[in-house]
């Protein structure tokens, strides 16, 4: 059976954090948690609650991507200034990523934001290396034409690994193959503001080693469906009632 460890990453949102954790550790009492505060609050004080955790504060890599539009003719994305914080940001995700894989020791990561809830046992297919919505289409030509040049890689077009599990070692792999070669996420991000956001870069990063996103059918998000509450999806996204 594989291992399963988890990692949030945060801001503020102290109500909804320790909900999301208090509802985590009903179905995973024991797993690892590693939780990065993105220059938010000190998250610190869990640790006198929960055992089997980990907290980190960061510096902000979120708000200077705040702003940055996105259209391919009008958009400010490719500015330097832009480009930078993109890629700061990109590389910040990845780095935190990396040290919450070798505190937890795990098979598997599920990596979410305060707006998850775990209600129940998760299932992870045999030989399943990345999990999530694909709520998403519809990527830049130019964006798919990086890949595309990429020896061993797939070309992608669907994404939303948020909530997303992944495989510790595909993950490895992969961002070998990306620090290997920086320039990747240069090209990129000239071609797309968004592949700083966790959804889109995880998905992009296992596409660089042929891997590509499965639907997971635990997630069920809230603003898309209405009856939530009343099914039996183990994965909650998009639960922000104690958001402040």
């Amino acid at each position: 059976m594989s291992t399963l460890g988890f990692f949030y990453t945060c801001y503020k949102e102290k109500k909804a954090v320790e909900h999301s954790i208090s509802e985590l550790r009903k179905n995973y009492p024991d797993s690892p948690i590693y939780l990065t505060s993105d220059g938010g609050l000190d998250f610190s004080y869990l640790k006198k609650t929960y055992s089997n955790l980990h907290t980190s504060l960061e510096e902000d890599t979120i708000s200077p991507t705040i702003g940055i539009t996105g259209d391919q003719i009008t958009g400010n994305f490719r500015e330097p200034k832009k480009q930078d914080a993109i890629k700061k940001c990109a590389w910040s995700v990845l780095g935190r990523l990396e040290k919450a894989i070798e505190f937890c020791k795990t098979d598997y990561i599920l990596m979410l934001d305060p707006d998850a809830l775990v209600r129940g046992q998760l299932t992870i297919p045999d030989g399943v290396k990345l999990l999530g919505s694909r709520i998403n289409s519809g990527l830049p030509q130019g964006f798919k034409d990086v890949l595309s040049s990429i020896n061993g890689a797939k070309i992608i077009d669907c994404w939303g690994a948020t909530p997303g599990i992944f495989e510790v070692q595909t993950f490895l792999k992969a961002l070998s193959v990306l620090k290997s070669n920086p320039d990747i996420i240069d090209r990129l991000s000239m071609e797309y503001y968004a592949v700083c956001a966790h959804d889109l870069l995880i998905p992009t990063l296992f596409a660089l080693v042929g891997e590509e996103e499965t639907f997971n059918p635990d997630i069920i998000e809230c603003n898309r469906d209405p009856h939530w509450q009343s099914k039996s999806n183990p994965l909650v996204h998009q639960f922000r009632e104690f958001y402040e």
